[in-house]
């Protein structure tokens, strides 16, 4: 390579031995993949000595035969059993997605290495400095890039790790709430015993052409049509606690409780607005009627502020899954259900 010396002479280099394209870039893909050879060895979680599939179905099987026994609606197991799915479909997915990029890397270092695929050039030039410049700088963002490579695969098994942890845990909440729910099978037989099922009057029957009849109610009512069970809970508690601003009742369509005239919702709020603290504990004071006398009403369960009570299990609020909004997640309401 030519230069200037201070005088303004030109001096020249001897000519440098050429290295491969790529060699910084090379040694960070081979000390890379080193610090990968397998998912284990690169902290995501070796498969765990239970099969989580397979435990699940078995998991489906009893909580299918539970709902079948309760009447239905286990909205805590069905909600255990969604997260669950959720979370072994997220490890999977990310599982192999570290398998595959832990793959791509390993079989770049090997090729390049082997085959000697990646083009040879002179880093220094006799007689071109820029060149020179040009090349290291290649060399240097091959580098970068293949170091983003690198830590891209370290985060993917960090993710899958914490996935498949999650996915157990998951499993661990499901095998929990059919334990709970099992453990109350004679006094929720007698429980149903007790309560045989309802069915709404037919449409056109009751006075003052609704369904059912429902009528003197304080608060105004949405859906007028329930079961005669629904409806003694309906005005018991809009007598004592009413007038609320609605009471949502019979919804069209609806494969649960509000479809067949078994729930009903005693709003706190209108149009989907977070209740006030005032209105707030109006509805907790409705909430800790209705468990008080859950047995003489025959309740089947109440949902409160992202929380259920559910009279079949052994007894207590359980937290529920955020389903995105003030309504969905029942912080203006409070939802009963009837057996």
């Amino acid at each position: 390579m030519a230069a200037l010396d201070p005088s303004g002479s030109v001096r020249r280099f001897p000519r440098a031995r050429p290295i491969r394209r790529g060699g910084a870039a090379l040694a960070l893909i081979l000390a890379g993949t080193a610090l990968f050879p397998t998912a284990t060895a690169a902290g995501a979680p070796a498969a765990p000595k239970k099969d989580p599939k397979k435990e699940y179905a078995e998991l489906k099987k009893r909580a299918d035969r539970l709902s079948k026994e309760y009447r239905g609606e286990l909205i805590t197991l069905d909600q255990a059993k969604k997260a669950a799915e959720r979370a072994g479909t997220d490890a999977d997915r990310l599982a192999a997605e570290y398998e595959r990029s832990r793959g791509d890397v390993s079989r770049m270092a090997a090729t390049s290495y082997m085959t000697g695929s990646i083009d040879t050039i002179p880093l220094i030039t006799a007689g071109d400095p820029r060149a020179a410049v040009r090349d290291a700088a290649v060399v240097e963002h091959m580098a970068r890039n293949n170091g983003r490579r690198i830590e891209s695969l370290r985060v993917l098994a960090d993710q899958a790790k914490r996935s498949q942890e999650d996915a157990r845990t998951k499993l661990a909440a499901v095998r929990k709430e059919i334990e709970d729910l099992e453990s109350q099978r004679d006094r929720v037989r007698k429980l149903l015993k007790k309560y045989k099922p309802e069915a709404p009057p037919k449409k056109g029957g009751g006075s003052s052409g609704r369904p059912d009849g429902v009528s003197g109610t304080k608060s105004p009512i949405i859906g007028n049509s329930m079961t005669p069970r629904m409806r003694t809970v309906l005005v018991e508690v809009d007598g004592k606690f009413g007038p609320f601003p609605a009471v949502g009742c019979a919804r069209p369509g609806d494969p649960q409780d509000h479809g067949s005239g078994r729930a009903c919702d005693f709003m706190e709020s209108t149009a989907g607005r977070m209740p006030s603290a005032s209105a707030t504990a109006h509805g907790d004071a409705v909430s800790q009627y209705l468990i008080s006398n859950a047995s003489r009403l025959g309740l089947k369960y109440i949902i409160w502020r992202q929380r259920i009570y559910d009279f079949r299990g052994s007894g207590g609020w359980r937290q529920m899954e955020n389903r995105g909004s003030v309504t969905q997640n029942h912080y203006d309401h409070v939802h009963v259900s009837v057996l």
